[in-house]
């Protein structure tokens, strides 16, 4: 059986822990195939990021052309832009209808707050064509224009943001402690509600908001509804993240077992 098609757009992590070389092995561990744009090269590990690269628009739009000449795309997920440009022409090929089943993952990098307001700002004229976004509490604060604190800042900011476009949003929590659970709000078929799972309390977490945006991507290229790819995502990455809590790669946060190399071989 030929596997689906799913093109990642965003950065190269040079650690391999999150970006491009999350997106592909996730793709390959749901039993997709993986096409990637390169939007810019991180030189990072699991302690920071170095440098950044920005791939330019030419180069951004060649990629694009490259692949959605040539293969049957399922389903699309962008991740890092390093500038407003980049995210431009994206925007395009969204607006042609070229980006099917369309995840955003609004990732914004720790840099100037007016570069990170220009991102953002581009990132609001992609949501529209979005079929699901996925931001984190930091990263919705950053398109709302207001701190998502706590879960019914959560929830208030995925009604919000449904409301710029993208007919599902997951405003993830993971980083929230509390009680015992790890939430996320979701606003999916014109109601809110939230997912949740036992909170894994992890070394290892670095690659787990690529993940998680990437295998929802995968599974929608296998035809499953939105609501149920939300519900796949959510367990890959509670699992992934318990797998790896024994793994030492790098001196900081390492990478999460989303192919579970870490299952025991029979």
């Amino acid at each position: 059986m030929t596997p689906p098609v799913v093109l990642s757009i965003g950065g190269s992590d040079s650690s391999g822990g999150s970006g491009l070389q999350a997106d592909l092995r996730t793709f390959a561990a749901v039993g997709a195939y993986g096409a990637t744009v390169v939007t810019a090269v991180v030189a990072k590990n699991t302690r920071a990021a170095a440098d950044v690269l920005e791939m330019t628009p030419p180069v951004i739009a060649g990629q694009l052309k490259a692949v959605l000449d040539d293969l049957p795309v399922a389903a699309v997920k962008t991740g890092m832009f390093a500038s407003a440009d980049g995210i431009g022409e994206v925007l395009a090929r969204a607006k042609a209808g070229a980006l099917p089943n369309l995840v955003v993952d609004p990732v914004l990098l720790n840099e100037g707050i007016k570069s990170r307001r220009q991102i953002a700002m581009a990132l609001e004229r992609l949501l529209p064509y979005a079929l699901v976004a996925t931001p984190n509490r930091e990263e919705a604060s950053a398109l709302l224009g207001w701190q998502v604190a706590t879960p019914a800042d959560m929830a208030q900011a995925a009604r919000e943001l449904v409301s710029g476009g993208p007919q599902y949003v997951v405003v993830t929590g993971g980083d929230l402690v509390v009680g015992t659970e790890a939430l996320d709000a979701v606003w999916a078929a014109g109601e809110e509600r939230y997912m949740s799972a036992p909170r894994i309390t992890a070394r290892n977490v670095l690659g787990s908001g690529a993940v998680f945006s990437a295998a929802i991507a995968a599974r929608l290229a296998h035809g499953d509804a939105v609501v149920d790819a939300l519900t796949y995502a959510k367990g890959l990455v509670g699992r992934a993240i318990q797998d790896a809590s024994d793994w030492r790669l790098g001196s900081g946060p390492g990478p999460i077992d989303v192919c579970g190399w870490s299952a025991p071989v029979i």
